[in-house]
């Protein structure tokens, strides 16, 4: 069998405490009770990127990032240059962005070459004051901000130290939240917080998109409360996966078509699904329910790319974020 290590960023909460490890066996689905890795009060995010954790973290009421080495966590950097906790992190080589929703801001962080120096401040990207910044999505030299509150996607050049480029406007009210290209970035989708939505976009030279789609991600059309959260392409590019908090919803879309068709509406499992991540090889898609405080894993039809039974269940509390280490796959007999 084998057995793969995963992650969780958490909510600080008497139960909770940064981020948790455990694993998952990639044949039967079973999963381990979660351990405190990392201690990092509210790591609401967490990336992996060639054997290092990044998270948020708040410490004596200052935030910032952490970078944790997973084959020696007591050599973690920390950096903090924020009033409150970024709410995403991504890593791409040496840089790490940070999308905060409070303070509207993108930082842009770096791992400098010496191990002694640590983390280093590159650029502070100001959209707006409680613009909503949820996540930062990497394209090419372009970096996209979904920006809640203001019903846009702003666009920066790398190359140009950030400067704007352009930006996707969504009717007010939508809350565009998180978005994801396929592989070889022809297509952009990206769903909305508030109106529910999926969006499906063709994407041209030089960070340019054209609108294919809308349409709802819930069975019928809800309302602002039901919070859609994440979204996850399969492996095989042939399905859609999104997460709805409100309706306790997961959400099946197949893109062998055009234009994305829902195939599946299915309870999370518990309550509030934040995020969750298919488990490397398709076979399993592993649910963060926040409020129901539990890791649920449900099987997978690959072909079919449904949802099918939930194969284990374990408690953690505050949950909101989920990453596997691809490098650490261990097979027994």
């Amino acid at each position: 069998m084998s057995i793969i290590t995963g992650y969780a960023g958490t909510y600080e909460s008497a139960q909770s405490f940064g981020i948790y490890r455990f694993t998952v066996d990639a044949d039967t689905g079973a999963l381990t009770e979660p351990k405190l890795f990392y201690p990092a009060p509210n790591a609401k995010y967490v990336s992996l990127q060639n054997g290092k954790i990044a998270a948020p973290v708040e410490r004596n009421k200052r935030a910032g990032i952490c970078l944790v080495d997973l084959s020696a966590k007591e050599q973690a950097s920390e950096i903090f240059c924020e009033d409150q906790t970024s709410c995403y992190v991504t890593q791409d080589g040496p840089r790490i962005y940070t999308a905060n929703y409070h303070e509207g801001t993108v930082m842009v962080y770096e791992e400098q070459e010496a191990p002694d120096e640590g983390l280093r401040l590159v650029k502070r990207i100001s959209i707006a004051p409680a613009a909503g910044c949820h996540q930062v999505i990497l394209h090419e030299r372009y970096l996209l901000v979904p920006c809640l509150e203001l019903d846009t996607v702003r666009i920066f050049d790398s190359s140009r130290n950030y400067e704007p480029a352009g930006e996707l406007n969504f009717p007010a009210g939508s809350g565009p939240r998180h978005g994801i290209f396929n592989r070889d970035h022809t297509r952009f989708y990206l769903v909305t917080e508030r109106s529910n939505e999926l969006y499906t976009f063709r994407v041209e030279e030089n960070a340019g998109f054209h609108q294919l789609d809308s349409r709802s991600v819930l069975p019928e059309r809800g309302t602002n409360e039901d919070d859609t959260a994440a979204v996850r392409m399969s492996p095989d590019e042939r399905f859609l996966y999104v997460s709805t908090r409100g309706s306790d919803l997961l959400s099946v879309f197949s893109l062998e078509e055009e234009l994305p068709e829902a195939v599946q509406f299915v309870s999370c499992g518990g309550r509030h699904p934040r995020d969750f991540v298919i488990v490397p090889g398709g076979k399993y898609l592993l649910v963060a329910n926040r409020f129901s405080n539990n890791l649920i894993c449900f099987r997978l039809g690959v072909q079919t790319g449904r949802i099918k039974e939930i194969c284990d269940a374990v408690t953690l509390n505050e949950a909101v974020s989920l990453v596997f280490d691809p490098d650490h796959i261990s097979g027994t007999e």
